[in-house]
């Protein structure tokens, strides 16, 4: 069973998510916020990490840059995502291994997974200067 950490600062998308991705077999985990992010990757140990930019306080493509400068984080799969498509483009140079608009579709969302999680596992993530 994949383990897929979440973080938003919307609690009634991090509910609707964890229900949903429940429901289609996944171990899923959620945060509000990216304060314990390291701690929480540390200890359940995520497949996936699928990453709000805009959170409260800070910038999600900054911490996705933050977590592949670990090597513990350097074959993490993350998906970052945002109702902003502007904020979603140059998204692997933040070490990003794929973007998801909001609003998004159940469907799209599995999709989106399945595939991040078939190729990213083969290759470290990295990020441009």
């Amino acid at each position: 069973m994949n383990k897929l950490l979440v973080v938003d600062d919307s609690t009634d998308l991090l509910e609707a998510m964890e229900i949903i991705l429940s429901q289609k077999g996944y171990l899923v985990k959620t945060l509000q916020d990216c304060n314990s992010i390291f701690n929480e990757i540390r200890d359940f140990n995520p497949d996936l990490l699928i990453l709000d930019i805009f959170l409260a306080g800070k910038d999600g493509r900054e911490m996705c840059k933050e977590l592949r400068k670990s090597i513990v984080n350097k074959y993490l799969c993350i998906i970052i995502f945002s109702a902003s498509p502007k904020a979603l483009e140059n998204y692997a140079s933040f070490g990003a291994d794929d973007s998801l608009e909001k609003p998004f579709g159940i469907n799209n969302l599995v999709d989106k997974i399945e595939l991040v999680l078939n190729n990213c596992k083969e290759k470290p993530g990295t990020v441009s200067n």
